[in-house]
């Protein structure tokens, strides 16, 4: 047995495999969230779709099967790369892909102004962005790519402070011979272990099952938090605008400190 600390964003084929399952569906419930919110006319004009911190690039290479022209890019290289050679051709019923290795405070440039009808940033991961002006920044950006008529879809857990105890995940794909499995503990601020005030504790143990062995993985990284009147302030600083709060298959639900929820802007001024 093999111990590393080595961790999930170092390894995008494990990535991948661990996050594959339900992907479909998940584009599909995006897929109900664009039609709610995104006017005909903007979707007839062209449906392009970025996504910020794309990862492997796993929704965006369903959404090009679906005809949707799409741009993602990532701060890793790997994962860029990874995304670059699974995308498959465009053509007849497949839109177009561009992926590059970019920042989530400074893209705007590569993407190119009002050319995004749709724009989504699932599971958390804007919580990677470590304070509030780096989220704002990044909120700028989104503002600066974003069609007039088009929105940004943001999922995001938001924390109950004082109220919230430790908790664990588990996770696991497979693909061929590849087997992984994941097991996420989440250490929320202001707790034991974790005495920060904005910084969830997420303390990852990956197990990668191989013909050659197994390989355990583990690695810890911290996410920015938000309370539901924090979140809504930084919104209401930033470039940005609240339109809807909705669950993952497009349906209104009521936003509070607790729970996962998917939170719909677009552009103030547009």
């Amino acid at each position: 047995m093999a111990v590393s600390r080595s961790g999930l964003y170092d390894d995008a084929l494990v990535y991948d495999v661990l996050h594959a399952p339900g992907t479909a569906g998940e584009v599909s419930g995006l897929e109900a969230i664009e039609k709610r919110f995104v006017a005909d006319a903007v979707r007839k004009r062209g449906r392009c779709w970025l996504e910020p911190a794309c990862g492997t690039g796993r929704y965006l290479r369903e959404a090009a099967r679906r005809g949707i022209e799409t741009i993602g890019f990532d701060l890793l290289p790997n994962m860029v790369e990874f995304a670059r050679d699974r995308a498959p051709e465009a053509g007849r019923g497949v839109g177009s892909s561009e992926y590059f290795v970019g920042d989530m405070t400074d893209f705007a440039d590569r993407v190119g102004g009002r050319r995004v009808s749709f724009a989504f940033n699932t599971i958390n991961t804007i919580r990677h962005l470590s304070s509030d002006a780096a989220a704002r920044a990044h909120f700028g950006q989104v503002a600066e790519v974003l069609a007039p008529g088009g929105v940004y879809v943001v999922g995001l857990s938001l924390s109950a402070y004082g109220r919230e105890s430790p908790s664990e995940d588990v996770w696991s794909g497979r693909r061929g011979s590849l087997g992984v499995k994941q097991v996420v503990q989440y250490l929320p601020p202001r707790t034991d272990g974790n005495p920060k005030s904005r910084s969830e504790l997420v303390v990852s143990h990956l197990v990668v099952e191989r013909p050659g062995g197994t390989d355990h993985r583990d690695s810890m990284y911290r996410l920015r938090t938000y309370s539901h009147e924090e979140w809504i302030r930084l919104v209401e600083r930033s470039a940005l605008q609240l339109v809807g709060v909705v669950d993952e298959d497009g349906g209104d639900v009521v936003a509070g400190d607790g729970g996962y929820v998917l939170f719909v802007l677009c552009a103030k001024g547009i």
